[in-house]
């Protein structure tokens, strides 16, 4: 019986922790496609996200061909032909790509804290992207925020959670994706339920991005809140520029950001 019972408890252990790979993985790049499209991505968001940010994975799984063809080119494409601004687009587009595809293939879940246990959904997924395996969190941290040092970016990932910045509703390119990240930047910032100043109690209240990233907003000021000077509503930006404010990070909302 006590065997049978370790055996249960092994299986149940590799289920959860084991690495699940994409079917992609393990497929030659092809370096001579020069020109990269998004256009497919670019449907797929227009046609299933709204205008809140919600992504309709029910109907999407349902209708999942467009984003299957644009993830079989961002397994083989040839990223660095590209310039940096569409380089950083490309990424950017295959990060949140990728995540949508993770979501809808466990679909119906409520949360990506749901698919694996301890972050296992960026950490245990793999994907293919430019001839190469990588897990969420690779792309994020090792290619994203490794090349492209602007912490503008974590206003564009955007991780099926309500806690995340609003899913755009259009693909990146790279001759916009200068506008788009401060555009991007300025919605996140000016919006209550992600950073909100009280300034009778002196306090600002921050999703936990400024918290776990803290190092990507110094590059070029001395603190966080130097760098939301530049984004917040005047008064606001007026009041952190003269006093003294405590930092009161806001619980994470880790609920899918699913169209209801």
């Amino acid at each position: 019986m006590g065997l049978l019972v370790l055996s249960g408890v092994g299986v149940t252990f590799l289920y959860w922790f084991r690495v699940e790979k994409d079917a992609r993985v393990g497929q030659k790049a092809t370096p001579h496609i020069k020109i990269f499209s998004h256009t497919l991505f670019d449907e797929v968001l227009q046609t299933f996200v709204d205008t809140e940010g919600r992504l309709d994975y029910a109907r999407l799984r349902e209708q999942p061909e467009k984003l299957e063809t644009y993830l079989d080119r961002l397994a083989v494409a040839a990223p660095e032909k590209m310039s940096y601004n569409e380089r950083l687009a490309f990424w950017v587009n295959a990060y949140n790509a990728l995540v949508i595809k993770a979501v809808i293939d466990r679909f119906p879940i409520t949360s990506v804290r749901k698919v694996k246990p301890f972050g296992g959904f960026f950490y245990r997924l793999q994907f293919q992207v430019a001839g190469k395996s990588y897990t969420l969190n690779q792309i994020e941290h090792e290619v994203i925020r490794e090349e492209f040092v602007d912490a503008r970016v974590h206003f564009v990932l955007v991780c099926a959670s309500v806690g995340c910045p609003s899913l755009e509703n259009r693909a990146f390119l790279g001759e916009t994706i200068e506008s788009r990240l401060e555009a991007a930047t300025f919605s996140f910032i000016r919006n209550p339920n992600k950073v909100r100043l009280d300034s009778d109690e002196r306090r600002l209240y921050l999703s936990k991005i400024f918290k776990w990233y803290e190092q990507d907003f110094l590059e070029g000021y001395t603190n966080v809140g130097e760098f939301l000077i530049d984004y917040l509503p005047q008064e606001d930006a007026e009041f952190l520029e003269v006093e003294e404010v405590g930092y009161h990070y806001l619980d994470y909302d880790w609920t899918l950001n699913d169209k209801q």
